[in-house]
């Protein structure tokens, strides 16, 4: 008699989704790990829809940052872990003190992380116990010694410029090349390139190069020089078109592009002096970190910003970065503060604060800023924050009503 009562199990998915309707997100939680029949249909009719537009986890098109993640994350796991980035639940590690103050850039991969200290790169395997090694994988340097200012990595190669206007390029393991590309007495602030297209910016002039090669040996010919001073600058993805953000104008005009064949300049309608990062959002929006406080999105079919948002304590944006579907996490340039943003939000979403240690009293801007769905990455002028939005048991530090709380707003 008893084989012949009904089994949870024995009903169709439509009866167990009526079901599931009257059951908490830690009732289908338990109900998943009890049965892999059960969990299947939860997951693909349940928590996979709720997990299509989350911040920092979302599914929905598959977005950047799901690429940067060591491991495919769980639906169910994805909802706590943003839930973690809004509440401001994390645990915060700090790495590699260095006394001498410099600004390190970042570059996070699904299984590396790539740092700058001072005149090298290096490289750190990323393991799922751990965000990372402490121990680098591999160390990148040439025969110069002055610092990175910036690096860009695309498939096996690696571009980066110095201070000092050289630059070397890094292929498949080697060193391949490295070529003085601007005078000594400039600073260069920014490289990108996109297949041989090699671009570089100092506090002087931009240049457009072409990479070639001759009895073996690979080198760049100028191809183009800009009377252009770019802080941040990319290339569209099909190469059409260079983006710029001007390090000032004062016309408050800081956003250019510039038309790759002809050298043409489009001066773009965005009301800002001074453009300290740029990304590209896909062919038509851009995402700007600016001098004067704001955080803004560009649209170039309208030719105007179609969002601002404003730091609540009015300091300048350094560095972004973009989940790839609604997320946008700005680094400020005091107290080595990152801020996260929903698009289709008015205000901020949290505030992270780094906080101070015996070595190193928290003042530092943000100098660049890299993020997987578990991990944020920040780059201060004296080490190397990690904050693991993973953990189950964090402390929260919720700052996203500071300025309501503290004036009682």
């Amino acid at each position: 008699m008893d084989e012949s009562r009904l089994k949870l199990t024995d009903l169709n998915t439509y009866c167990l989704l009526k079901i599931f309707d009257y059951l908490s997100e830690a009732d289908l939680l338990r109900l998943s790990m009890a049965s892999r029949f059960l969990e299947g249909i939860i997951n693909s009719n349940i928590f996979a829809k709720w997990a299509m537009d989350l911040l920092l986890c979302g599914i929905r098109d598959n977005p950047s940052v799901n690429q940067r993640n060591f491991f495919r994350l769980p639906n169910f796991r994805r909802i706590q872990i943003s839930r973690n980035w809004v509440k401001g639940v994390y645990e915060q590690r700090p790495y590699f003190h260095h006394d001498p103050m410099f600004p390190t850039k970042l570059c996070l991969e699904s299984d590396a992380l790539y740092i700058t200290h001072a005149s090298y790169l290096r490289r750190y395997r990323r393991t799922r116990e751990d965000a990372m090694d402490r121990l680098y994988e591999k160390e990148i340097y040439t025969s110069a010694s002055t610092d990175i200012s910036d690096f860009v990595k695309k498939q096996n190669t690696i571009f980066a410029g110095r201070t000092c206007g050289s630059c070397f390029l890094y292929d498949d393991g080697y060193v391949i090349a490295e070529q003085r590309m601007h005078a000594s007495n400039e600073y260069l602030h920014c490289v990108d390139f996109l297949n041989s297209l090699y671009v570089t910016s100092t506090d002087t002039c931009c240049k457009l190069w072409q990479r070639s090669q001759e009895f073996g040996q690979t080198h760049f010919d100028l191809v183009m020089e800009l009377n252009r001073a770019f802080k941040s600058m990319k290339l569209s993805a099909d190469g059409q078109w260079l983006f710029g953000g001007l390090y000032t104008d004062k016309d408050r005009k800081a956003l250019r592009a510039i038309d790759v064949e002809t050298g043409e300049e489009m001066v773009f309608n965005s009301d800002t002096m001074s453009v300290y990062d740029l990304k590209i959002k896909d062919d038509q929006v851009l995402f700007m970190a600016n001098f004067d406080t704001t955080l803004r999105m560009f649209d170039r079919r309208v030719d105007s910003d179609v969002a601002t948002w404003e730091d609540p304590f009015d300091s300048s944006f350094y560095c972004l970065e973009y989940d790839g579907l609604y997320a946008v996490l700005a680094g400020t340039s005091m107290h080595a503060r990152v801020n996260l943003y929903d698009i289709r939000m008015p205000k901020h979403v949290q505030m992270y604060f780094p906080g101070r240690s015996w070595r190193h009293d928290g003042f530092s801007p943000v100098y660049s800023l890299a993020c997987d769905s578990q991990y944020m990455f920040i780059a201060t002028d004296h080490n190397l924050r990690v904050f693991d939005f993973s953990c189950s048991l964090g402390t929260a530090r919720d700052y996203n009503n500071i300025i309501r709380e503290q004036f009682r707003i």
